[in-house]
């Protein structure tokens, strides 16, 4: 976790003045990492200096134990105004980034684009392929293997669209890094498990009850944005420890998980208008729907449209109406 030099001084008051002074906000270089604080080597930071707790500091660094023995020692009321000071200064920060609602808006739509194409498209195509080989498994629709194979297939589509992507990135000339893109992918893939899994059991609870096709849509939609943002930030806490490109579950990422869980679940929602079931009822059937003798890979490719028409609408209603460094695609 990184925390900025500006915030850092109110952190180290019992550290004693030199090395509060070396973290003004001034001195852009002072950050907390995973394993070390580095304190900017100026000269008023003397190897001598004492921590509270009785410590040296040991070369202007401070160890992250050594800081979260000084952290404990602060009032609870410092802490909390701290982190707020913080989070402020992160916003601000991205607002600075888009000083145009024109360019803020550009900037949200090329990220929607990017994920749609890269993950919201794949993860569709690839549950449909899935159920395909399930079916020709001889697995029915309401069976614990096909709500596993589904959703590996959502897994597989997510893993392998993010990393191809990426790669096409790296291969275009942009600054990628393979592996942490590698494991964030495994990361979305593992939360998309789960949304994937929940789509079919789900759907057929509500056909089962008599909803209505709208109805269905929402109350598939909703069931499977909580399954993604379960699985979401239960797969960041057992993945943080050791895949460097997934961050560990912090407040600012659960409120991004957030919001992108509530665009999935617009993607999983407009899923629903594949099952042509619901006869005329179906306002997306003529879009989206698979009927009886489609061909496999067209009604992959419908899957996958109808994905990606759903996360797009509901991002684009995030895009418009929240405000500068809010949105989880800032």
């Amino acid at each position: 976790a990184m925390i900025k030099s500006s915030a850092v001084s109110a952190f180290l008051r019992p550290v004693g003045r030199n090395v509060a002074a070396a973290c003004r906000p001034n001195i852009a270089t002072s950050t907390v990492n995973r394993r070390n604080f580095h304190v900017s080597r100026v000269a008023n930071v003397q190897a001598t200096d004492k921590l509270s707790s009785g410590a040296s500091i040991s070369g202007g660094s401070l160890t992250k134990e050594q800081l979260m023995e000084e952290v404990k020692r602060l009032p609870i009321a410092d802490i909390s105004a701290i982190a707020k000071y913080y989070n402020k200064e992160e916003v601000q920060e991205k607002q600075k980034a888009y000083p145009s609602y024109t360019s803020l808006l550009q900037h949200r739509f090329r990220v929607m684009a990017e994920v749609t194409v890269s993950k919201i498209f794949p993860a569709g195509f690839g549950w449909q392929a899935a159920s395909v080989q399930a079916g020709n498994l001889g697995y029915e629709a309401n069976s614990l293997g096909f709500f596993a194979i589904t959703g590996a297939g959502d897994f597989a589509g997510v893993l392998i669209g993010h990393t191809l992507f990426m790669a096409g990135k790296k291969a275009a000339g942009f600054d990628v890094d393979m592996r942490a893109q590698a494991e964030t992918g495994f990361l979305l893939g593992s939360a998309a498990f789960c949304s994937g899994f929940t789509w079919q059991p789900t759907l057929n609870a509500l056909q089962e009850i008599g909803l209505s096709f709208n109805q269905s849509v929402v109350g598939v939609g909703a069931a499977c944005a909580l399954a993604f943002f379960g699985g979401l930030r239960a797969c960041r806490t057992v993945y943080s420890p050791f895949m460097g490109g997934v961050e560990e579950p912090t407040y600012q990422n659960l409120k991004a998980d957030a919001q992108l869980s509530v665009a999935i679940g617009g993607a999983t929602g407009c899923f629903v208008g594949t099952d042509v079931s619901y006869g005329d009822a179906n306002w997306l059937r003529g879009v989206v729907g698979i009927e009886d003798g489609t061909a496999d890979m067209v009604g992959q490719v419908l899957a996958g449209s109808s994905t990606a028409l759903g996360f797009a609408v509901t991002q684009t209603a995030q895009n418009v109406a929240m405000t500068k460094g809010k949105c989880w695609v800032d």
